[in-house]
């Protein structure tokens, strides 16, 4: 049986993506991007791109006594927004097809991932505010694959 405190997989999915997501800048350069977990992204000092895993709902038990659990997560994508506020969408689709490939499917230290397929992405809204854009990927996690 799991204990509701052991349930982390927004820890588990940062540490999928953290550092393994990188931002092509030029033909020959690039560099890593960070993934934070819910409520672990500093409030100062990031990046012009990084990635924030955040619960998306409540966790479900599947099983009684507790012990199967399934929920949702969003996936963020924050990218830095041009200087005229517009949307850098050709590095953000760089940063989504990696997730794509390092998320959907796949099995993590007993966590299953996979996007929702009746909820997939929520298109990329740039906020003058922050100066960043968000592009948010929904995704599926459960302690058994298929539940």
């Amino acid at each position: 049986m799991t204990s509701p405190a052991n349930i982390n997989p927004d820890v588990v999915l940062a540490a999928l993506l953290d550092r393994k997501v990188s931002v092509q800048t030029s033909a020959t350069e690039s560099y890593a991007i960070r993934a934070y977990a819910d409520e672990e992204r500093p409030n100062k000092g990031v990046a012009d791109e990084f990635i924030d895993i955040e619960w998306n709902g409540s966790a479900r038990s599947l099983t009684r006594p507790l012990g199967l659990f399934r929920g949702n997560l969003a996936l963020v994508i924050w990218c830095k927004a041009r200087a005229d506020g517009r949307a850098k969408k050709k590095r953000v689709k760089q940063i989504i097809a990696q997730c794509a490939e390092l998320v959907d499917g796949k099995l993590s230290q007993g966590f299953f991932f996979e996007f929702n397929a009746d909820n997939v992405i929520t298109p990329t809204t740039v906020n003058l505010t922050t100066g960043y854009s968000t592009t948010i990927l929904n995704v599926k996690w459960s302690e058994k694959e298929n539940y």
